[in-house]
């Protein structure tokens, strides 16, 4: 089962770190990269997507970066192994939500292998996994966590959660969003055993971060190969990860809709495999089990579902019901499946996807949110969905907490 213990995390010096966070790389533009290096010049995006400088390529500057940060004082390490507890505040369509977990390092087995407790379920790209290598391997450190979830049916993490959270935090941050970040550092002796004990009962389910998990693996294959004195418990074997359980009421997954290029195939598809109905009953159509998707095309709107489960069964031999039920199972496999997944233009927002369409003169694909019990189901089953099948908002913050490795 699934291996955590404390670490002695790399901090912000400073109690107020707004200006300091920055989102994870893969959800940074351009633009949002130079507003938040105007914020400060310790945001720590500067080392999440640093920049070349002179004769160094932007991963050996990160690292200078790195150790200029810490020489200086603007980043310190903890005396104390500790449990890093974190609070999400946030409004989510209008419902003012708290996501409670805790950063542990978590020890990597390997994401390929379908027997280890560590459960990834999203497909992966070579070149995100290449840059995130560079990056490692040159600052030597974990700057942004793995989202993992874990079954907490005793609500044992839930209330321990909350629990923490009564106490002062130790930093916080508000982002541009208006999510409030809250942290706090735990070294009870106590908390620490019974942390490690009860998660070593679980199996922990990649929310988001597979490709900083699968880096972290390959990361650690390349230390043990060339250490001569390798120990499983050396630092490289863990990997930075935010723990959540499943039951936290603050869990909200997002959908991720795709732009495309109309392949030639896509009317005859639609008549051959969906039914078509009206825009209005796409909400209603959305909450029974085999998940409906919705196209825009020239102006308008068509909601489909698929004319029979057999052709889902067909189509995608060998997966499981929860795999064949989701919109994105059913876009890549029967609607649209001889496009490559890196060809898709992926958008978090309805609208935004509906725009971006228009202006491109291409497709938008909405499809419904990947329910976490179907994420569970399909990570058990060894199997794995589409890129970019879940968002889970809000995205954590990188550098509320540093692993180095």
């Amino acid at each position: 089962m699934a291996e955590v213990k404390p670490f002695s995390a790399v901090r912000y010096s400073k109690e107020n770190i707004s200006n300091l966070i920055c989102p994870p790389y893969d959800v940074i533009s351009d633009e949002e990269k130079k507003r938040l290096q105007k914020l400060s010049p310790f945001n720590i995006v500067n080392i999440e997507l640093s920049d070349a400088k002179g004769k160094k390529n932007k991963y050996a500057n990160a690292a200078d970066i790195f150790k200029a940060w810490l020489k200086d004082g603007v980043l310190k390490q903890d005396d104390k192994p500790a449990y890093y507890f974190y609070e999400q505040i946030f409004t989510d369509h209008g419902k003012k939500m708290t996501r409670r977990g805790f950063f542990a390092a978590l020890k990597l087995v390997d994401p390929h292998s379908g027997k280890g407790a560590v459960k990834p379920h999203e497909k992966t790209l070579a070149k995100p996994k290449a840059d995130r290598l560079s990056l490692l391997k040159a600052v030597k450190a974990n700057i942004s966590p793995i989202f993992g979830l874990f079954d907490d049916e005793k609500r044992v993490g839930v209330e321990l959660c909350k629990k923490i959270s009564k106490r002062a935090p130790s930093a916080t941050a508000k982002d541009k969003e208006g999510t409030l970040h809250k942290l706090w550092v735990v070294t009870d002796a106590d908390i620490l055993k019974n942390i490690e004990k009860y998660l070593s009962t679980k199996k922990m389910f990649i929310a988001d971060g597979h490709h900083r998990y699968e880096t972290a693996w390959n990361y650690s294959q390349e230390k043990k190969a060339k250490d001569k004195t390798y120990s499983a418990d050396k630092a490289y074997n863990y990997v930075l990860t935010y723990l959540c359980p499943m039951e936290d009421p603050g869990i909200s997954i997002w959908p991720t809709h795709r732009v495309i290029g109309e392949p030639k195939d896509l009317e005859a598809n639609i008549e051959k495999y969906f039914d078509v109905h009206q825009v209005k009953d796409f909400q209603k159509l959305s909450k029974k089990e085999i998940q409906p998707m919705m196209i825009f095309k020239n102006g308008k709107y068509k909601v489909l579902t698929i004319k029979n489960e057999s052709i889902l069964k067909k189509a995608m031999p060998g997966k499981g019901k929860a795999y064949r039920n989701l919109a994105v199972s059913a876009l890549h496999y029967v609607l649209i499946p001889k496009i490559d997944a890196q060809e898709f233009t992926y958008v978090k927002n309805d609208k935004e996807a509906v725009a971006l369409a228009k202006k491109t003169g291409k497709i938008a694909v909405i499809v419904p949110a990947t329910p976490v019990e179907s994420l569970k189901a399909i990570s058990l089953n060894n199997e794995m969905m589409p890129q970019k099948s879940t968002y889970f908002y809000p995205k954590l913050a990188s550098g509320i907490v540093i692993k180095q490795s």
